[in-house]
């Protein structure tokens, strides 16, 4: 049947019985009968003819809906299709890019995970480099992770791992070096703006600190190693009920690790001085004055460190 143009099921049946129809009744009683009989036969011809046409027009209108729905999957599908070959196309450019200029593009772990602020410095970045140079880059080797289990990980990788220097060794230089780097890369790698920020917040408030710009090194050392113990902790307590705002700076514990230092420091500095009388100097050349070093007196360290502020 051709294709229907019109709704059957809206189509009203005509008036047999008019007089448009008069020629069509006569044809009909021609071999007897009367027009009204003739009326309601063209009826129901006309019935019988409109469920049919009811019946294309239902069977039209599913074969319509189906051939949408196809259309609209396939289109669908295209685009997914697309899609997916652009990311594939912005990853392989991602990678490429990466392996021509590997110094700007520091290893990053994913939201979370703790990584040593020594791989954005300016001297693991170049230790990075080299070691990509000098190993392919598809190449795994096995490690055991802190936790015990091993995995596979880039060869580059390992060797740089056995001459990094960890957080609370390093300069303030390199620390300056490191923190602005891997902002960048939390950003990059899509760490939650909240995390990001309480870090950006954490490390100002550490370059901001008066023992930074003070002239005791030791409160200076005190700064950075607040920063590895404290940011450690922040990776370690996180999704637990014992995370917190690393930005906030915990004054008690800051004194605590100072003292810490100092105490460090004295031992240091006693067990020179040990090192020093039992090589004392020959009777002939001995002085027993109070300047020399087994009189030397060393002032407790406490004494030269700044305040701590309130």
């Amino acid at each position: 049947m051709p294709t229907l143009a019109r709704n059957p099921h809206l189509m009203a049946p005509p008036d047999f019985s008019s007089e448009n129809f008069r020629l069509a009744r006569e044809q009909l009683i021609a071999d007897g009968g009367d027009h009204e009989t003739a009326a309601r036969q063209l009826a129901l011809a006309w019935t019988l003819n409109n469920d049919i046409e009811r019946q294309e027009w239902d069977r039209q209108m599913r074969q319509e809906q189906q051939e949408a729905a196809d259309r609209e999957r396939q289109e669908e599908e295209e685009r997914q299709r697309l899609q997916l070959e652009q990311e594939r196309e912005r990853e392989l450019a991602l990678q490429e890019e990466r392996k021509k200029y590997r110094h700007k593009h520091a290893p990053i772990p994913h939201d979370g995970d703790f990584v040593e602020l020594y791989y954005f410095t300016n001297k693991g970045l170049r230790n990075a480099e080299l070691s990509t140079r000098s190993a392919d880059d598809d190449a795994l080797t096995l490690l055991q992770t802190s936790d015990g289990l091993h995995a596979f990980v880039p060869l580059a990788t390992a060797q740089a791992k056995g001459s990094v220097t960890k957080d609370e060794d390093l300069s303030w230089e390199e620390f300056s070096e490191a923190a602005h780097r891997l902002v960048t890369a939390m950003r990059e790698n899509s760490w939650p703006d909240e995390r990001v920020d309480s870090h950006v917040k954490f490390w100002l408030a550490l370059e901001s600190h008066p023992w930074r710009h003070g002239s005791c090194e030791i409160s200076k050392r005190a700064l950075l190693t607040y920063q590895a113990r404290v940011r450690r902790k922040w990776h370690d307590t996180l999704a637990t009920p014992h995370s917190f705002n690393i930005a906030h700076i915990n004054a008690d514990l800051l004194t605590r690790i100072r003292d810490e230092l100092v105490h460090s420091a004295r031992i240091a500095e006693l067990e020179s001085l040990k090192q020093v009388s039992t090589h004392p100097p020959s009777c002939a050349t001995q002085s027993h004055h109070p300047s020399s070093p087994l009189y030397l007196r060393i002032p407790h360290m406490s004494t030269l460190l700044p305040p701590v502020p309130p």
